[in-house]
């Protein structure tokens, strides 16, 4: 069933993918499952509430976006994969940042999940022009918190790392409705958090870029990071500045993948990610805190 998956990584990447794969306790009917959906795209539910963040599975080639055609979301490709993870009603769709590959399909999520979108002003600007009621997108600013269900969320001001050639991709704010089909570089960077996920069997962070604050995690702790490591300009770094203060158990990476390549395709490497690179220096900076991989659209017990 995997097999065609994985022969399209090369065999370092291969060995340091396939070996993070943690052994999988049988969920409980209250355990917190999540789905990677590539990218920095996840979902994650507790049995009772459904959250997605950044999900985003409509993929363009790399040419039609760098020459700046429009593109839209895929509402075939969007409908499948609601229908594999929430089977087709959501409470909650987070967005950690307005570039298109975070939040292009957001809105188009939530309207056919009946959904609230959160993000920042220039999320929202993206879910007007998507069609979206004003009582189904809330604006939050950092260090905003919200509830859903069981989770406790808190947005922090986060940075996005200089991904394009040592400068952030299309940075600046959106300040009107942006109604697809539109070119990619018209979803700007807007407001960027790192996502605090709380509840009662753990926390997480989800770190949407590869971009931080120093001491922005001060005094903080979580069980679990996802951690964007595209674009990263020094993993000892990165992770000196993440994982390490967070006094994280485990780290998750995450937006390592191709986007600019169709999911069915099979999974590749981001050009120049150095997968296997970033796993060695984890492991050589901290050994204590495993590095774990999640295979793209399988459910994963998070926290039993």
């Amino acid at each position: 069933m995997m097999s065609p998956f994985f022969t399209k990584i090369s065999s370092d990447s291969f060995r340091f993918y396939i070996d993070g794969f943690a052994p999988q306790p049988v969920p409980r009917n209250d355990s917190v499952r999540v789905v990677w959906m590539g990218t920095a795209g996840l979902y994650i539910h507790d049995g009772e509430t459904r959250i997605f963040i950044d999900p985003f599975v409509s993929r363009y080639g790399f040419l039609k976006v760098a020459f700046g055609f429009s593109i839209k979301p895929n509402s075939e490709t969007i409908q499948d994969w609601i229908m594999k993870t929430c089977g087709g009603q959501a409470d909650v769709v987070f967005v950690s940042h307005s570039h298109y590959d975070h939040s292009m399909d957001a809105p188009f999520f939530a309207g056919q999940t009946g959904a609230i979108l959160v993000g920042g002003e220039s999320t929202a600007f993206i879910g007007q022009g998507a069609g979206l009621r004003d009582e189904q997108i809330r604006i939050v600013r950092a260090e905003d918190q919200m509830r859903v269900g069981k989770f406790k969320i808190t947005f922090l001001k986060s940075l996005h790392s200089p991904a394009l050639f040592g400068r952030v991709p299309w940075p600046g704010k959106i300040t009107s409705p942006l109604k697809p089909p539109a070119p990619a570089s018209e979803y700007r960077l807007g407001e960027i958090f790192s996502i605090l996920v709380e509840h009662p069997k753990g926390k997480f962070l989800h770190q949407g870029s590869a971009g931080f604050l120093p001491g922005m995690f001060n005094d903080m702790a979580v069980d679990v990071i996802f951690l964007s490591i595209a674009g990263r300009e020094d993993t000892y770094a990165l992770l000196k500045n993440s994982a390490i203060p967070l006094q994280a158990k485990r780290i998750i990476p995450i937006h390592f993948d191709d986007f600019f390549l169709p999911l069915k395709e099979g999974l590749f490497f981001m050009r120049g990610v150095n997968f296997q690179d970033f796993c060695r220096t984890a492991s050589d900076f901290n050994p204590s805190i495993p590095v774990q991989t999640l295979p793209i659209g399988q459910q994963v017990v998070l926290f039993h």
